[in-house]
């Protein structure tokens, strides 16, 4: 009887020690579970917080003045293209009259970007001011075309784009020459004075292919018909040519290698320039007697290679770097590409 009792009293606590043991390790094994799965929320978290955050939008501002040029399909193709290539926020604001700027209640400080392709033509000083601290405190800049004829009269301004449509005492004008591979700068009241030839297809040769917007562009490529500004000048500081063109004398050009895109550093700035994009108002078809200034319509608007330098200037300009890869439908060295932004082929 008392074996019995032994026994049955010893199997139980084995039994008890076991189930106690098993209990124990399934709430050890438990415990270690809900630990990790902590890990791996806080992981996750972290990782969804950081690509929140990688993704938020840029602010742009695309500030125009009214002008011969066509502004508002100007705007239009930017608009496109920003928001087919980006996470931007975009704001614009047009100057018709002088009065528009009195309208004028943005801070420029907000955005990470201001684009425009025409800015001057009565802009308060204290704008003018505010812009300058902007720019120079790490605000950044995208002109194109004859926003490279902005402020004339405002020397502070050509700092920051570094070469514009500005008379022969402006500064230098810099061309590229074949002969001692390099850039050549000529001094004031020298060389070759502002303007363009007639509309014509050119082809673009990068001159930087490591920079961010160049890089993976081909060597040459084909612009669809522009103008092809030629002698520009200006201070010329801290800028970069990452593209020329042949300004060619049998259509009324330099015969030299003029810059088309470059970038310039202004205090902390980002600035990209490309004189590319030229799109006239019908209503100026023939404001210079004998040309029609609105022969190739949109096709320089449209061109793929402009839209392509436009979008990863802007991206760089921006941001400091270029994620954007070249469309499928980018021009070749013989064939020019012109579609509209909705049709470009972005492999993004």
């Amino acid at each position: 009887m008392i074996f019995k009792q032994w026994f049955y009293t010893k199997n139980y606590y084995f039994r008890y020690r076991t189930i106690k043991s098993i209990k124990t390790e399934f709430i050890l094994t438990l415990a270690a579970i809900i630990r990790n799965m902590k890990k791996t929320i806080v992981i996750l978290l972290l990782t969804f917080s950081f690509q929140l955050y990688s993704q938020e939008k840029l602010n742009v501002l695309i500030l125009q003045n009214e002008y011969a040029h066509d502004v508002d399909i100007k705007t239009k193709v930017f608009e496109e293209v920003l928001n087919k290539t980006g996470n931007y926020s975009i704001d614009k604001f047009f100057v018709r009259e002088k009065e528009d700027w009195n309208k004028f209640k943005l801070s420029f400080k907000d955005y990470d970007l201001v684009i425009s392709s025409r800015l001057g033509r009565n802009m308060p000083e204290n704008l003018k001011i505010d812009f300058n601290s902007y720019i120079k405190d790490g605000g950044n800049l995208v002109i194109t075309h004859q926003g490279v004829g902005s402020f004339n009269d405002w020397p502070e301004f050509h700092n920051i784009i570094g070469l514009g449509w500005y008379d022969s005492d402006s500064g230098e004008h810099i061309f590229w020459d074949d002969k001692t591979d390099s850039f050549i700068r000529t001094p004031i009241y020298h060389g070759v004075g502002v303007g363009h030839g007639k509309q014509h297809e050119f082809v673009v040769t990068m001159r930087d292919s490591e920079h961010p917007i160049s890089k993976d562009i081909p060597i040459e490529w084909m612009q669809s018909k522009d103008e092809l500004y030629h002698g520009l000048r200006g201070p010329a500081e801290n800028i970069t040519i990452i593209a020329t063109a042949y300004s060619d004398k049998n259509t009324w050009g330099s015969g030299d290698h003029e810059p088309i895109a470059w970038t310039t550093n202004y205090g902390i700035g980002r600035v990209f320039v490309t004189v590319l994009g030229h799109v006239m108002k019908e209503e100026f078809t023939n404001v210079i007697n004998g040309i029609n200034s609105c022969e190739n319509k949109n096709e320089a608007i449209y061109s793929v290679g402009f839209q392509t330098l436009f979008a990863r200037g802007a991206e760089w300009a921006a941001t400091g770097k270029v994620t954007i890869k070249l469309p499928d439908n980018f021009p070749s060295k013989v064939e020019p590409s012109s579609v509209e932004p909705n049709k470009v082929k972005w492999n993004n």
